[in-house]
């Protein structure tokens, strides 16, 4: 009976995997859309008024930590009304005051999210939306690495053959970009495959972290805290870089605006509803396996993408860059796929097992 149970809730968990997969592949439609929005614009115009002689591609990391502040924001008062209407506030605040318990692994999750979050902005700008969507699906690597060296999760030899062909598609995928020197024309490309490597590697140490501070916490109150933790450090930052004189909060009053504020409300209410059901996966799936199932989230936004796009703004091509462009995207994809696919159907009885196992050393 036992065992049933936990095939249940493993189902449940691949179930939460697939959901978070669809909620973070539509986040990259608005997180597209929001480049066009009058309120970035402004800030470019603002910027370049006080600071004529600012480095561009300092002032693109600029605009991307706004934009990441703003994802941040939104999503943490998307999360107050859910756990507000769960009637979770209370339970938030006391986690909140422990810092010795979860506050500390989520502040930490915080942390990373934020380099993972602006990482994406990064790579969608300087090459394009599909690029950064493809890019984190290196994060299953590091994710099963932690996991194994910090959480001691175990990981079949059938892990490991995936992280090795999630290796290569992340190889395959960078290998476009590199070669064809970037697509755009407006951005720069070595700080769009920086980028990617930011959100594989943040995302990948997020989920460590996660899975550690969901020993003690719930994933919804957990998530919350982790999205008010970003918050946090986002307006620290723009407020040190404000005191040197950029003008970045300059169009704040902005997100007033209609549909300047419909698009952000489409990013916090995507990307919290993503975080949830991720967060729900890790304690019944674990974060190795969790994170592979979640990781097909790129196909999603791939295909989202194109639908709202347009295949050339979703990959970011040319017609001298197409064929490459495309060709490694769409093999990178295919690759990063079957590794997940490899990590996310490990042995059930396995799986079933091990927890069996840490359940019994916790009693």
């Amino acid at each position: 009976m036992k065992i049933l149970d936990h095939k249940k809730k493993i189902r449940i968990g691949l179930l939460m995997g697939i959901l978070c997969a669809l909620y973070w592949g539509i986040w990259y439609v608005p997180g597209y859309a929001v480049w066009n929005l009058d309120i970035l614009n402004d800030l470019y115009v603002n910027i370049l008024v006080d600071k004529p002689n600012i480095d561009v591609d300092l002032m693109n990391i600029i605009v991307c930590i706004f934009l990441t502040g703003l994802n941040a924001i939104f999503c943490a008062a998307v999360l107050f009304i859910w756990n507000g209407g769960l009637r979770k506030l209370p339970e938030f605040k006391r986690e909140l005051v422990q810092v010795k318990g979860a506050s500390k692994y989520f502040m930490m999750a915080g942390i990373c999210g934020a380099c993972a979050v602006s990482g994406t902005y990064l790579a969608s700008f300087n090459l394009s939306a599909g690029f950064a969507a493809i890019a984190g699906l290196l994060y299953p690597i590091i994710g099963t690495i932690m996991s194994v060296l910090y959480l001691k999760q175990k990981v079949s030899k059938r892990g490991y053959l995936a992280v090795i062909v999630l290796l290569v598609g992340g190889i395959t995928l960078y290998s476009g970009s590199i070669i064809s020197g970037g697509v755009t024309g407006t951005g720069n490309p070595t700080i769009g495959i920086i980028g990617g490597i930011m959100a594989a590697v943040g995302w990948g140490f997020e989920g460590v972290c996660a899975g550690k501070a969901l020993d003690f916490c719930e994933p919804d109150i957990g998530l919350h805290l982790r999205f008010c933790f970003e918050a946090i450090f986002w307006i620290i930052v723009m407020i040190i870089i404000a005191c040197t004189g950029i003008p970045i909060f300059s169009t704040i009053g902005q997100i007033l605006d209609p549909a300047t504020f419909f698009v952000f409300i489409l990013l916090g209410l995507s990307f919290a509803w993503c975080y949830v059901t991720w967060y729900k996966s890790f304690p019944l799936l674990g974060v190795a396996r969790g994170q592979a199932v979640g990781s097909l989230y790129a196909a999603c936004a791939v295909i989202f993408l194109c639908i709202f796009c347009g295949p050339a703004g979703a990959l970011g091509y040319d017609d001298d860059s197409m064929l490459i462009i495309v060709g490694s995207t769409i093999l990178g994809l295919i690759i990063c796929l079957i590794g997940s696919f490899l990590l996310a159907t490990e042995d059930t009885e396995g799986l079933v097992s091990l927890r069996d196992q840490k359940d019994g050393d916790q009693r």
